[in-house]
């Protein structure tokens, strides 16, 4: 090839990439017009993205960050049986295994391998650890970007929420107190929680959830969407648990995979020591 056919073709060359590269940012700048809908619509919308699975194997990277800004990292192993167990093997960085947990619908259990101890109680010593106001279900549904359940007869206000470019959806979730205070069933607690869903796969991209008796909120904001078997999942989340002090929990899914037979072992050993909650 000649000179002047290399030169033709290599010019020819970067005005095409130049041309596409514009076409791909122009179309990555372009807002999307939002249309407002009404909040039956967004309910049924919101339902049909939800997340749906059997079991769940990840493999993820967490950052816990305290009050203090202490950062710590680590790597974990999650299994989730659905509306069943979630179980965790957590190692460091680079090392083995220090610590599994295994929590139920009733029950929260940890082994610390480092320290030789375990630990038995519920997840009020969750809350208690983090600040939060969680039970088993609303664990769940964070790790997957799933909404806390709610029906079409809870006071639900809806709109588009211009400066986010996303749909805002909030209502009151009357919620079943802890297990220790349910023989009083006339008691509930008040949980409002607000979503913004993406506007095309109606995917939840940012959730608060607030507790007006504790005075204690959680917001959750997720990204890096990926298709899983022709679903929508967040691998990337992060979460601020606010009360008395903050908590920031950064995580990174790294490898998902749906439906497998699993198994859940969790046995302490004999010189383990049991610590009091």
């Amino acid at each position: 090839m000649n000179k002047l056919k290399l030169g033709y073709w290599v010019t020819a060359f970067v005005v095409i990439i130049f041309f596409v590269g514009c076409k791909v940012q122009e179309k990555e700048n372009v807002k999307i017009k939002i249309k407002p809908r009404s909040t039956k619509f967004l309910v049924n919308k919101l339902l049909e993205s939800e997340f749906e699975f059997n079991t769940i194997s990840a493999k993820a990277s967490v950052a816990i960050i305290d009050s203090s800004n202490k950062k710590t990292s680590f790597k974990t192993h999650l299994r989730i049986k659905k509306d069943s167990v979630i179980w965790m093997s957590i190692t460091p960085l680079l090392g083995i295994e220090f610590a599994r947990v295994i929590i139920t619908q009733d029950s929260v259990k940890l082994m610390n391998r480092n320290s030789s101890e375990y630990f038995l109680g519920d997840f009020e010593y969750i809350n208690h650890l983090f600040g939060a106001d969680l039970d088993y279900q609303m664990l769940e549904a964070l790790l997957i970007g799933n909404s806390l359940d709610f029906e079409m007869n809870n006071k639900i206000r809806t709109s588009v929420d211009r400066k986010k470019d996303m749909y805002y959806m909030s209502t009151e979730k009357k919620r079943a107190i802890r297990k220790e205070l349910k023989k009083d069933k006339d008691k509930i607690k008040e949980q409002a929680q607000t979503l913004w869903l993406d506007p095309i796969t109606f995917r939840i991209n940012e959730l608060l959830l607030s507790s007006p008796q504790t005075q204690k909120t959680l917001l959750g904001k997720y990204a890096n969407y990926k298709q899983i078997e022709e679903q929508w999942l967040p691998y990337a989340m992060k979460f601020t648990l606010s009360s008395k002090s903050t908590v920031n929990i950064e995580a990174s899914y790294s490898k998902f995979t749906l439906g497998k037979s699993l198994s859940f072992p969790f046995k302490i050993p004999e010189k383990y020591v049991q610590i009091e909650q």
